[in-house]
């Protein structure tokens, strides 16, 4: 795995075991596969705004289940073929943290654990943001669910 390279003063806090995702003094690291075309993703800790913790399945068994119900039209069998795409999307489901910050964006961490390990690694992150945030004399930013798709508009606007 390629490592980042740190900021001056940043030293890391704690780190997983494959080394996907590392928190520092200062930002929350999220690491790629190496033979990713994406580069490491890291959020600032003053930045991080709020926490959510969603549930995700694979939207290929989705894409599947209504293709599948496509096809019902030509053969009634696909009916069934649909029923298992959809339960299998259902069954493989996992819970996801998404990091959202102050600005609207949002980074997921590549994480597969228990509702308890969550909890701890929130807390753990919320503890060196309020450190991060004292030393730097900050108050901890407001995520507006609202003021982000505002802003999200006129980006998608700009781009037609």
């Amino acid at each position: 795995m390629a490592t980042t390279k740190l900021l001056t003063g940043e030293q890391y806090l704690i780190q997983t075991v494959d080394k996907r995702l590392a928190l520092t003094t200062h930002r929350l690291i999220q690491q790629r596969h190496p033979l990713s075309w994406r580069s490491n993703k890291a959020v600032k800790l003053e930045d991080i705004a709020a926490w959510e913790v969603k549930p995700t399945g694979s939207q290929l068994y989705l894409g599947l289940s209504m293709a599948m119900a496509l096809l019902v039209y030509f053969n009634e069998s696909f009916f069934l073929l649909s029923g298992f795409f959809i339960a299998l999307f259902f069954m493989t489901r996992s819970q996801k943290v998404h990091v959202l910050t102050a600005q609207g964006e949002s980074m997921v961490l590549p994480l597969d654990v228990e509702q308890r390990h969550i909890n701890s690694l929130i807390d753990m992150v919320r503890q060196a943001q309020q450190n991060r945030l004292d030393k730097l004399g900050l108050q901890k930013p407001v995520y507006n669910q609202a003021k982000a798709a505002v802003q999200a508009e006129p980006s998608a606007m700009a781009a037609a």
